[in-house]
């Protein structure tokens, strides 16, 4: 599966378009490239660079949208996994991508860390924010400023917290990481 994943992303690296990894509807309400994001974000864990920015940007894009158009998709690793490598990048513009995932859906709203929004630092974020014409501006505004109250240091630990949860070695997680990826990937390929 880790080479099957390296190729993956190997092949996204190679190209600056990715239609074959962007949502696509079917009729049996499903995504019919969730799989090969799947693959490309899993590969990304175990080789994050920075250079992938367009591509984590892209990916967490995808994302967002299977997870707010496909029934019943709610929270999963690969949501959390594309906002994380997203989030390392510590974008203050990426705060919109980052609450389009947590907002993606009735599970992400509760299951997708309020932290990742404010990566950039929260003063920072908070006065872009503020300064932003988004459409979805009051609504960041006043999640970020209601109890509990994100701070620095909280962020700090959601990074600690994510490490821990996505390490990038791929024989350093749980042990059967791999048995329920390969479950997944054959799943959604059927």
């Amino acid at each position: 599966m880790i080479e099957r994943a390296r190729a993956a992303l190997a092949a996204a690296r190679e190209r600056t378009g990715w239609p074959d990894l962007a949502y696509l509807p079917a009729t049996n309400d499903t995504d019919v490239n969730v799989g090969r994001r799947a693959l490309v974000l899993w590969g990304m864990q175990y080789d994050w660079q920075a250079a992938d920015l367009p591509l984590h940007r892209f990916l967490a894009e995808q994302e967002a949208l299977h997870r707010a158009n496909v029934a019943g998709a709610g929270s999963s690793d690969e949501l959390e996994l594309a906002g994380y490598l997203l989030a390392r990048h510590r974008q203050v513009e990426d705060v919109w991508r980052h609450w389009d995932l947590k907002m993606a859906n009735f599970d992400t709203s509760f299951a997708y860390d309020v932290e990742a929004l404010v990566v950039a630092g929260v003063a920072v974020t908070l006065a872009y924010v503020r300064s932003a014409a988004h459409p979805e501006r009051n609504d960041v505004l006043t999640r970020l400023t209601r109890e509990p109250v994100v701070t620095d240091e909280s962020v700090e630990r959601y990074f600690a917290r994510k490490a821990r949860w996505f390490p990038p070695d791929p024989d350093g997680g749980h042990p059967d990481t791999w048995r329920h990826r390969a479950e997944d990937l054959a799943h959604w390929e059927l």
